[in-house]
C-alpha cells in the first residue's frame, strides 16, 4: 500500500516545489502558465541561451498540518469518514503544494514516466507491437504476455534513480501492471484504444496515490485497529482518486497513433492538474 520507503516526508522548509524535480518547458500545463512542450515533429529552433529558473518561493510553515489532520481522521476511521478524507487531499493541494500548478510540476518523474507509458501505447498501435520492441533492443519480448511485456519495459519507461520521486513513478507503473488482469486482455497486440486509456489513466490515480502517502503520510498516522480497517482505508482512497482521476479527464485517446510528442505532454501535464482541479473542488464542497 503506497510508497514503502522510510523517508519522514517533506520537512515544512522544502521548496514548493524543488528546483531539480522540474523538467523544462513541458512542466506546466499550457494553460496554466502559458509554455508549450516541445514538439518532436517540427524543426528545433536556434539554440539560445536559457533564464536561470526563479528562486522557488519560501513556503510557508505547517503547510501539510491541516491535511496530516484530515488524513489521521481519515485513516483513523477505517477509511470511513469519507469528508476527512477529501479535505485532506484538498489541504494537501491547496495549503501543502500552494495550489494544483505546483502540484502538478511536484509530479516530476511521474510525468515523465506517463508521457512514456502513453508514448509506448502509442508507438505500439502506430507502429506495431513487435517492431516497437525491436526497437528498443527487447525483441526477446516479443509473443510475450502483456504482464510480461510492460515488465521488461519498466526501465525504458521509468527513470532509473535513487530520488524520492522517481521511487513513487516507478511503484505506480509497478502497480499498474500489477491492475492488468482486469483488463482481460493477455495479448499486447490486441489492445484497444480504451484499454490503452484504462492503462494510462490507472498510471496517473496510482502516482497521485503514491505521492499523497508519501507527503501526508510518511511521518506516520492512527490506523484503524483491526485489519479490515486498514484494508478499507487502502480501498477508499485509491478509489476516490481514481473517480476523481477519470471524472475530471478530458484528453482525447480515440486515436493513440495519431498523438504527436507535444500532444502526448500536454495531455499528461493537463491530466495532472485537472485531476488536482476536481480534488480541491471536491474538498471544497466538505466545508
Amino acid at each position: 500500500m503506497g510508497t514503502s520507503g522510510s523517508s519522514k516526508g517533506p520537512n515544512p522548509r522544502t521548496p514548493l516545489v524543488p528546483s531539480w524535480l522540474d523538467d523544462g518547458p513541458s512542466a506546466a500545463p499550457a494553460d496554466v502558465d502559458g509554455t508549450q512542450p516541445p514538439d518532436s515533429n517540427q524543426p528545433a529552433a536556434p539554440s539560445q541561451p536559457q533564464p536561470l529558473p526563479p528562486v522557488p518561493p519560501t513556503p510557508q510553515p505547517g503547510r501539510f498540518t491541516a491535511s496530516r489532520r484530515n488524513f489521521s481522521a481519515f485513516a483513523g476511521s477505517g477509511g470511513g469518514d469519507g469528508r476527512a478524507l477529501r479535505r485532506a487531499v484538498r489541504d494537501y493541494v491547496r495549503s501543502g503544494t500552494n495550489g494544483s500548478g505546483n502540484a502538478t510540476r511536484r509530479m516530476g518523474a511521474s510525468r515523465a514516466t506517463a508521457r512514456g507509458v502513453l508514448g509506448l501505447l502509442r508507438d505500439f498501435q502506430r507502429d506495431g507491437v513487435n517492431p516497437t520492441l525491436a526497437r528498443l533492443n527487447l525483441g526477446d519480448l516479443v509473443g510475450r504476455p502483456l504482464e510480461d511485456v510492460f515488465i521488461g519495459l519498466t526501465d525504458v519507461i521509468c527513470e532509473d534513480g535513487g530520488s524520492i520521486d522517481e521511487g513513487i513513478a516507478r511503484e505506480a507503473w509497478l502497480e499498474t501492471i500489477a491492475e492488468l488482469d482486469g483488463l482481460d486482455v493477455t495479448d499486447p497486440t490486441t489492445l484497444s484504444p480504451d484499454q490503452m486509456g484504462d492503462i494510462f489513466l490507472a498510471f496517473i490515480a496510482h502516482s497521485v496515490v503514491c505521492r499523497l502517502l508519501q507527503d501526508i503520510g510518511a511521518k506516520g498516522f492512527k490506523f484503524a485497529a483491526d485489519l479490515a480497517g486498514i484494508a478499507a482505508f487502502d480501498a477508499q482512497l485509491r478509489n476516490y482518486i481514481r473517480r476523481s482521476v477519470r471524472d475530471s479527464f478530458s484528453g482525447d485517446l480515440a486515436m493513440p497513433s495519431a498523438l504527436s510528442d507535444r500532444q502526448i505532454h500536454t495531455i499528461v501535464d493537463r491530466t495532472y492538474h485537472e485531476a488536482w482541479e476536481l480534488l480541491v473542488t471536491q474538498g471544497d464542497a466538505e466545508g
